[in-house]
């Protein structure tokens, strides 16, 4: 979801930077960066109404955007999939942190997104981190390439059932190759994975034998054999499922 967030500047100042930003004579990035502001935010408050019109201006026939999903649009393809948010559903897209680095006719424009979306019971929030690529015409700047990225972020704990770590904690190997397995233990009563216990990481609970790895993008999930018993654990980490076996149930074990 892409949204829209009111507050961009009034008519006469938008355009007033309209004019400077758009003269070819303008190639400092201290000048260019506050039409680019003006404009990055209109495309994005025009997300959530489904207004292609600022879109439409701003891309370059050529254009490609490649966004979260990894999934790449043309023009024509990026526009029809736009459409309005659903009834009940309000989003907003704040720009923010926005630079521009000027290269002869070409400019990059980088900046990040704060993303909130109201949906039926609950508020989602989303960071994104973009890089757009334009070029000057006669007249103006048209994107000819956008990227969009997810910021990760800590995912909130689930409550679950009351549970033994124990029956969780040991080492996991990759391998026979593998001479530095990792460590799975208990401190204050919190589950951490790492090589070491210095540089190990709090494991956030989201079911009884899945976890979400602190400050990362991994999901830990651990895996009971026939009898019930843990011996096994897969890392699930840019859609690649990384296997390690328990090799010891504990330290010292």
């Amino acid at each position: 979801m892409r949204s829209a967030l009111s507050g961009v500047c009034p008519l006469p100042v938008l355009t007033a930077l309209a004019v400077i930003g758009s003269s070819p004579a303008c190639a400092a990035a201290g000048d260019l960066r506050p039409w680019f502001e003006a404009t990055t935010q209109e495309l994005y408050d025009a997300v959530a109404r489904g207004d292609r019109v600022p879109w439409d201006r701003v891309l370059d026939a050529s254009c490609e955007i490649t966004n979260e999903d990894g999934e790449v649009f043309d023009k024509p393809h990026f526009l029809a999939q736009m459409h309005p948010l659903p009834p009940g559903f309000l989003g907003r897209i704040k720009v923010r942190s926005l630079t521009v680095r000027a290269v002869g006719d070409a400019a990059v424009v980088h900046y990040w997104l704060d993303e909130t979306e109201d949906v039926p019971g609950q508020e989602l929030r989303t960071t994104y981190v973009e890089t757009d690529s334009y070029l000057r015409s006669r007249n103006s700047w048209t994107a000819v390439a956008m990227q969009t990225t997810v910021v990760p972020r800590d995912l909130e704990p689930i409550p679950v059932p009351a549970h033994d770590w124990s029956a969780l904690i040991g080492q996991y190997r990759l391998g026979d190759g593998d001479a530095s397995p990792d460590e799975v233990f208990i401190r204050d009563g919190v589950l951490y994975l790492g090589r070491d216990a210095k540089n190990a990481r709090r494991l956030i609970p989201l079911a009884p034998l899945v976890f979400y790895v602190q400050g990362s993008i991994h999901i830990i999930v651990f895996v009971q054999d026939s009898s019930g018993t843990v011996n096994e654990l897969r890392e699930l980490h840019k859609y690649n499922e990384v296997r390690m076996t328990r090799v010891r149930k504990a330290r010292g074990a």
